[in-house]
């Protein structure tokens, strides 16, 4: 009874994150169209805003040719689970010498982390 419990409160808390993130990125981002959760196409690399949010930190996307590599998926811009992007790294920037200065200290890393383990209440800012 106490695992369904749980396991109820975790499938709430995933749900309601998507709805968090999705308004954290459209206040920070203010992208156009907004990030609708009831709609996936504008979402992944499809949207400029969560695209350069999902870009591994080693590529550049405001460089045209590495949206492009990305959206036709050429051999040179495959994008792995060993990618770390951008929303990972404080002020979506990373330092492409050294990738693990201001990684895991993102504004929005650590509202869903607050949202998770503490309660989707404690975010509010």
């Amino acid at each position: 009874q106490l695992k369904k419990g749980t396991d109820a409160a975790q499938g709430d808390d995933t749900s309601s994150l998507k709805d968090l993130v999705a308004g954290w990125v459209n206040q920070e981002f203010c992208p156009s169209p907004l990030i609708r959760t009831d709609d996936k196409h504008p979402h992944r690399f499809v949207s400029d805003v969560c695209g350069k949010l999902l870009c591994p930190a080693e590529w550049d996307w405001d460089q045209p040719h590495v949206k492009a590599g990305i959206h036709d998926r050429t051999s040179e811009y495959i994008v792995l689970e060993n990618s770390w992007p951008l929303f990972m790294y404080k002020n979506y920037r990373a330092n492409r010498d050294n990738l693990k200065k201001g990684f895991l200290k993102s504004k929005l890393l650590v509202l869903a982390f607050k949202a998770i383990f503490t309660s989707p209440s404690s975010v509010k800012e």
